[in-house]
């Protein structure tokens, strides 16, 4: 299984975690009881170094931290940040994908959470709503360096329920239309361009779909399948609803637009027969990488979990936005982040990693290699800009990421997300495996969110 499948599948799985049957017995914040160091609650240390005036040495806060992902760049930005400040110095614990919802659904349950960590944007808000994270809202309020009006707008947005802010956004997984040009270049067609239409992709697709006998050798696309990101990317642009209404207060997939959406990717599989069924595996490998995809929207990181491939076959692998609907797009973004448990002691300590991770360039420099950036700046300031786009993304992802962005679309969600992904990947894959229309999976997703939606929270 290649990286890519392996984050995609992680993303998948956080959206079924259990997260809220943890929190049952999890204090509130601002209770009084100290937090357990079993799992590395943060300390106060005094530095070792003596004052001229021979007064106590100021205590440096020793942060903790964990997260899966990234993997051997956040032990590159780690002593990069702890250089950089004199008072903080984080300690980081790597997690792997594998059982990290459990890990941390153990910890907020025990109340021996790390002092900042990594989680699902629809556990931040379940966990922030019952008091296991702290509102970072005054950090945000305050900072100088790192302001908060420097994020994408809507961004913060994101990570707030009532006014207070589970979370800050450290970065943005986007979707993107990858293609193969030796495959365009064989069947004498042009590229795939920004302006590049759904119908118009569909005919790219059935022109590059090769068979031999009833077997197909060669893909036009990959599935944009059952996978929310890809899905919500064509439903939005369309004009639909994914997973609500534009006030998050009622399931809305049922939309006129949405159910149009998911029924002319139904039908790229079984009516045009040009993309795999994701939900009958192939014998061998299908795929972008493989050779025998033309096409596949797939996410930002692709280039660099997958960075040997995509150095080999630079000359002929590239990228640009995914299609329009009549001229009309908006891309996904989701914006992951770091969150501060409400019961570190360095609380300030934490909320400064996670804005340098956030925001600073030398910090941008090493994670953006991998995802998108949450602020304005690292688009607008080629100083910035220069330093993340950079190979293997290809060209074309270079040449769009600030048109792209232009173009965004907050992933939002309530504290009922994680029960609505549960609803909606029990349901979807009937329409993947033509044991239903779109129609009918939609109402079923709508009318079983918006009962969710009416109970608390976990209940």
């Amino acid at each position: 299984m290649s990286k890519s499948l392996s984050r995609r599948s992680f993303l998948k799985a956080a959206a079924l975690g259990t997260a809220g049957a943890a929190l049952a017995a999890c204090q509130a914040a601002g209770q009084t009881e100290q937090p357990t160091q079993a799992a590395g609650q943060g300390q106060s240390e005094a530095t070792s170094a003596p004052s001229s005036n021979n007064a106590p040495a100021k205590e440096k806060q020793k942060v903790t931290f964990t997260m899966y992902g990234h993997p051997g760049l956040i032990e590159e930005m780690v002593p990069i940040f702890n250089q950089s400040q004199p008072d903080v110095e984080v300690e980081f614990e790597r997690s792997e994908g594998q059982g990290y919802n459990e890990k941390l659904t153990a910890a907020v349950a025990a109340g021996s959470m790390w002092d900042s960590f990594r989680t699902d944007l629809s556990q931040a808000l379940n966990w922030g709503v019952k008091g296991a994270l702290l509102d970072v809202r005054k950090f945000l309020d305050a900072d100088k360096q790192y302001p908060g009006s420097d994020y994408i707008p809507g961004v913060l947005d994101v990570f707030t329920v009532e006014g207070k802010t589970y979370g800050v956004p450290t970065w943005a997984t986007t979707m993107w239309l990858f293609y193969n040009q030796k495959m365009f270049d064989e069947a004498g067609i042009s590229y795939p361009t920004t302006t590049t239409t759904w119908p118009e992709y569909i005919e790219m697709a059935k022109k590059l779909t090769k068979r031999d006998g009833d077997r197909i050798t060669q893909f036009g696309m990959a599935s944009w399948d059952s996978w929310t990101f890809p899905v919500a990317q064509v439903v939005w642009s369309n004009g639909g609803k994914f997973y609500y209404n534009d006030d998050l207060t009622k399931v809305a997939v049922d939309d006129p637009k949405t159910v149009e959406a998911l029924q002319l990717l139904a039908d790229m599989i079984h009516v045009e027969k040009v993309a795999p069924n994701p939900n009958v595996p192939a014998s061998s490998p299908v795929g972008l990488l493989n050779d025998n995809v033309a096409t596949v929207g797939d996410g930002d990181w692709l280039p660099w979990d997958n960075n040997e491939v995509f150095s080999q076959k630079a000359d002929y692998l590239d990228a640009t936005l995914c299609p329009t609907f009549d001229g009309q797009r908006q891309n996904i973004y989701y914006g992951e982040g770091l969150v501060v448990s409400a019961k570190s002691q360095v609380a300030e300590g934490a909320y400064k990693w996670c804005a340098w991770f956030a925001q600073d360039p030398e910090a941008t420099a090493i994670q953006c290699k991998v995802v998108f950036p949450t602020y304005t700046k690292a688009y607008t300031d080629p100083a910035i800009s220069s330093r993340w786009l950079v190979a293997p993304r290809p060209k074309g992802m270079i040449d769009a990421a600030k048109e792209h962005v232009e173009q965004a679309k907050l992933w939002r969600v309530e504290a009922h997300g994680a029960e609505l992904d549960t609803i909606y990947y029990n349901e979807i894959g009937r329409l993947w495996s033509n044991e239903a229309k779109a129609a009918e999976v939609a109402k079923k997703i709508t009318e079983d969110g918006n009962a969710a939606l009416a109970k608390p929270v976990g209940g």
